[in-house]
């Protein structure tokens, strides 16, 4: 179990790989935004749970919209949306599962809906329901290369136990 300052430091440190992940984009158009937040956010709810998967990613991303100008809303938006992503990824992922692998990419694909719906909907509100489509397919993609990319991450890390580390 992590002490209160070590967990901090953690969130922290995580926070900031979000932060930067998300400013790590793919110009796919001038209508959306896809980049690599989700692997952060799955990493660290994989491998240190769901307060400090839903805290870093919660903070990071919205840290990052404050910086690229998107501070309302989107700024709120983000710390909602990918903080309980990290929460449901971390929470499901913590779960007594037989096959590790399975609860790990099940935990993930739980949480696609909360992310893919959320921006979708708050698109839709803010720029018309044309403009969510876009932000559905996406945020699909963002999800899709997440997962693909957040496993082997997770389990190259938790192979040299970064996780018992701290």
């Amino acid at each position: 179990m992590l002490s209160n300052t070590k967990r901090l430091a953690l969130i922290a440190v995580l926070a900031g790989f979000t932060f930067l992940a998300t400013l790590i984009h793919v110009n796919t158009g001038p209508s959306n935004y896809f980049n690599l937040s989700e692997v952060i956010v799955y990493t660290s709810a994989l491998l240190f749970g769901p307060v400090v998967g839903g805290l870093s990613g919660g903070v990071g991303a919205s840290l990052a919209d404050i910086l690229l100008g998107f501070a309302l809303p989107w700024s709120p938006i983000s710390f909602l949306i990918k903080g309980v992503e990290g929460l449901i990824v971390g929470t499901i992922s913590s779960l007594s599962w037989k096959n590790r692998l399975l609860g790990d990419v099940v935990s993930i694909l739980v949480a696609f809906p909360f992310m893919i719906g959320g921006y979708t909907v708050a698109v839709g509100l803010l720029y018309g329901w044309p403009a969510s489509l876009v932000e559905l397919y996406t945020d699909i993609v963002q999800c899709a290369a997440g997962l693909a990319l957040a496993i082997p991450l997770t389990y190259a890390l938790r192979k040299i136990r970064i996780s018992e580390r701290w």
